[in-house]
């Protein structure tokens, strides 16, 4: 039913879970599994001080890229098991948020389903179903699992 599924992860512990699921479905439908992590630099914060102590807008962005390929790297790893193709892909802008790069992945490699975990890493958005899983939703034209977070 499904060929390419994109999963979005963010290194989280409900992010695993998603994956696990993701995992599942790839297996069953002998589907592609897309594994992504997307860059939101909106959340990045802002250097606003002269103190050469702190991180630049440069240094944070390579060290937050070097987390984002060991977030990969790890999904890599733990989904090494037989009868799953897996691709993984860093998503990253500088104007874009992690739900229009989920998007236009999606549509650039003709995913029919998405797989997003309800909650991530931000917990002041836990107040609803999740941002970024929402507005994925509703920009995307395929299919979208949402896997609630645990607890």
């Amino acid at each position: 039913m499904f060929h390419k599924i994109l999963v979005a992860i963010d290194g989280s512990e409900a992010s695993a879970k998603t994956l696990d699921v993701a995992a599942g479905l790839a297996v069953a439908n002998e589907a592609l599994l897309i594994v992504a992590h997307a860059l939101d630099e909106g959340q990045m914060p802002i250097r606003q001080s002269s103190d050469p102590l702190l991180l630049s807008r440069t240094d944070v962005k390579r060290v937050w890229k070097a987390e984002g390929e060991a977030v990969l790297a790890e999904a890599r790893a733990k989904l090494d098991r037989p009868g799953l193709r897996i691709e993984t892909v860093l998503l990253e802008s500088d104007n874009e948020r992690a739900d229009d790069q989920i998007a236009h992945a999606v549509t650039a490699n003709g995913v029919d389903l998405v797989v997003i975990g309800s909650h991530g890493r931000r917990g002041f958005q836990r107040l609803v179903l999740g941002s970024v899983a929402e507005r994925v939703a509703r920009k995307v034209d395929c299919s979208v699992f949402v896997v609630r977070a645990p607890g």
